[in-house]
């Protein structure tokens, strides 16, 4: 009866006991501020929510709530307007004539059409004595020359062009030198392009004035002078195009969205110091002009067909709040509390890592139905669990028990597999022995058995590599054509390359006795990274090569090898972009120090695809070239690409739906299933609501 006497007489400690545990669970349950918040439990706190560095797993979904891009993609993953309303294109001719008279003549040709051949359309004119200015709709090559022909010649002057570039500072060097030319009474015409480019227009003998000029700069060589004789020429062409923001935008704290702040936003990210590199994306950007509070207008050096996806990869940051820091260390305390125009504004954190989110009232595409949204920490799966049960808990980001659990108890939640977003590579150094090779290369990735090197994890999942671009892309429908696991055949080519298996030590080596060795580098702080690399060691150890792992911190991984190309291999990840445009990270061009071809690979064949991926608008040709550049790359092999990453979500089962704002999309304010499109998460992330708000609304659904 022992037994008997020890419950009875530990109940009450029990109940005690069970009571306490009951409400400290609850307590974990209650929110910071009033209640009825869709709550997502999270495990990890929520760092800096900063839209300048790619951020993966709740701290990049809290900064897509926040922040909103320039454009967005729609359920075909095809741009759409967002921030920018519209854009429109035209290719400004600026024709210097003969005489006023000549340019009198032509304007009243070109005003009745007579001048317009071949479908030219004039958006405007306008003449000033001898020089007339016409805008012409489109940005297309050629348009000038076109425009330009079709003029009586006995109407236009005769000039030659002479460009000179400089590094900067065009107009002030140019003007110190015509003080003290002897020549320049040859210059009839001056025409700035931007702060690096001077258009003269010279009449007569013009060797003289060239001998002056290029001696002046001679001594001028730290502005990197250029001069080019660009033949007879009377005209110079600008393209421009004209964009207009979507008015009624609003930043968190109330000031207006403008021009300025997109302008601030360029000039931050394609300095060269700046914490998102952003300026080879922009290389076409000859001059930002802001024409009024929401316009501004784009001066282009070129024309790319992807002129646009610049646009979009482009954060937007408000000016008014961070024009006048002067220190990293301040745009950290922003970005701890961020400002942004996104649906939702952040309300607080919380002592236990977590946030509050307020929907943004005033949000242009109409605020969110769901009104709060809490991102809280929970110290324990119970707790989850009788939040899931009470449903006080809509989404969980899932560990190791919460998963375990739910596979024992099906039902309860249910499994959202986002799209992958991430990407895992090993980058080989093309320049550096024996990775100069593609026979060896191609040995290395055939050895590997994916099937052992990849793993789900709780939160996240892992697949084979199938493409270069975003799944759905429409200009990619076929997969990558990657090496498939062979390990005889990897032995072969080894074989072949000179490196044979000693079968004492069970290595391989060339005919001197020299060792196939290389050192692979990571950022030690990627626990996936590391992980994979021991996996990939031990495989290619199988093979007869030695590979040693070097862990960095990130710092010196990005300064010491990365920036200098001084690796023999180094595995990192990038995010999976929704653009076409690899030229930065393909094109011979980029194979430089501090460039973005870091495997440095050099091939014609695969520069013109990627001219022609940059260039083209016809979608049939843009698939083509989509795909010879995947078979291209698979066959040269400068990286070996191990996988794609995506996040686990588990949801409360049923509680959840979407709800776009009736001016959002064409669901006109209708309640959808929840699911993950094409776009991913971020398509539909900030419209998700639960069933009782619905019902609370008056929406009726299925």
């Amino acid at each position: 009866m022992f037994w008997l006497r020890t419950i009875l007489f530990s109940s009450p400690l029990l109940l005690v006991w069970g009571g306490y545990w009951l409400f400290d669970k609850i307590g974990e349950l209650q929110l910071s501020h009033d209640a009825g918040a869709l709550v997502c439990a999270i495990r990890e706190p929520v760092g800096y929510l900063n839209p300048l560095v790619p951020s993966t797993g709740v701290t990049g979904e809290i900064t897509d709530l926040l922040f909103d891009p320039l454009l967005r993609r729609d359920d075909d993953l095809n741009l759409q307007p967002h921030l920018f309303e519209s854009w429109t294109s035209q290719t400004v001719v600026t024709i210097r004539c003969s005489s006023e008279e000549a340019a009198g003549d032509s304007e009243a040709r070109l005003r009745s059409g007579e001048y317009l051949v071949g479908g030219l359309e004039m958006l405007a004119l306008d003449r000033a004595e001898s020089v007339l200015t016409v805008a012409l709709k489109g940005i297309a090559a050629g348009l000038d020359e076109q425009l330009v022909a079709g003029i009586d010649p006995e109407n236009l002057g005769d000039y030659i062009l002479v460009s000179l570039e400089l590094k900067h500072s065009a107009r002030i060097s140019f003007e110190a030198f015509l003080e003290s030319s002897i020549e320049k009474t040859r210059v009839r015409m001056i025409d700035y392009t931007g702060d690096r480019e001077v258009n003269l227009f010279v009449r007569g003998d013009a060797e003289g004035f060239l001998r002056e000029l290029r001696l002046y700069y001679e001594s001028n060589r730290s502005l990197d002078p250029r001069i080019r004789v660009v033949g007879e020429r009377c005209h110079t062409t600008a393209r421009e195009m004209i964009i207009d923001l979507r008015g009624g935008v609003r930043w968190h704290d109330g000031v207006p969205f403008t021009a300025a702040d997109v302008v601030f936003s360029y000039n931050q990210l394609t300095r060269p110091d700046a914490p998102l590199p952003l300026a080879s994306s922009f290389g076409f950007v000859e001059d930002l002009q802001v024409l009024g509070p929401l316009r501004f207008k784009v001066t282009c050096r070129e024309v790319p067909a992807t002129m646009m996806e610049s646009w979009e990869k482009l954060p937007v940051l408000p000016a008014h709040l961070l024009t006048r820091l002067t220190d990293a260390g301040e745009l950290d305390v922003f970005f701890r509390d961020p400002v942004g125009t996104g649906p939702y504004r952040l309300a607080s954190r919380r002592p236990d890592g977590g946030i509050e989110l307020i929907a943004n009232e005033a949000y242009f595409r109409g605020p969110p139905l769901e009104k709060r949204i809490g991102y809280r920490r929970f110290v324990s799966l119970e707790s989850i669990l009788l939040g899931l049960s009470s449903g006080l808990v809509d989404v969980v980001v899932p560990d190791e028990r919460f998963t375990e659990w739910s596979r024992r108890n099906p039902g309860a939640a249910e499994m959202i597999r986002c799209e992958p977003r991430i990407q895992h590579f090993v980058a080989w150094n093309l320049d550096r022995p024996p990775f100069d090779r593609r026979a060896l290369r191609l040995a290395l990735a055939k050895s590997v058995n994916l099937k052992e090197v990849l793993r789900d994890s709780a939160t996240g999942f892992q697949q084979p590599v199938t493409s270069l671009f975003f799944p759905g892309s429409p200009y990619s429908e076929r997969p990558m054509p990657l090496p498939e696991y062979d390990p005889v055949g990897a032995g072969d080519l080894l074989d072949g390359e000179g490196y044979t298996l000693n079968e004492s030590s069970g290595l391989r080596e060339n005919r001197s006795g020299e060792v196939l060795t290389f050192t692979l580098a990571l950022n030690e702080a990627n626990a996936a990274h590391r992980r994979l690399a021991a996996s990939l060691a031990e495989q290619w150890g199988g093979l007869g090569v030695r590979v040693e792992v070097e862990s960095l911190g990130w710092n010196e991984l990005l300064a010491s090898r990365l920036q200098t190309r001084d690796f023999d291999a180094v595995m990192l990840s990038w995010e999976i972009p929704f653009e076409r445009d690899r030229y930065d990270v393909w094109h011979s061009s980029g194979a430089v120090s501090g460039g973005g071809n870091l495997p440095g690979l050099r091939n014609g064949a695969v520069d013109e695809i990627l001219v022609t991926l940059r260039s083209s608008d016809d979608p049939v040709e843009l698939r083509q070239s989509a795909e010879s550049l995947q078979k291209a790359i698979a066959e040269l092999q400068p990286c070996f690409f191990l996988c794609d990453t995506g996040r686990f979500l588990m949801v409360r089962s049923g509680a959840l739906m979407v709800h776009f704002p009736a001016v959002a999309s064409e669901s006109d304010g209708r309640a959808l299933p929840l699911e993950i499109g094409k776009p991913g998460l971020e398509g539909g992330r900030p419209w998700w609501v639960r069933r009782e708000t619905l019902r609370g609304k008056g929406i009726v659904f299925d």
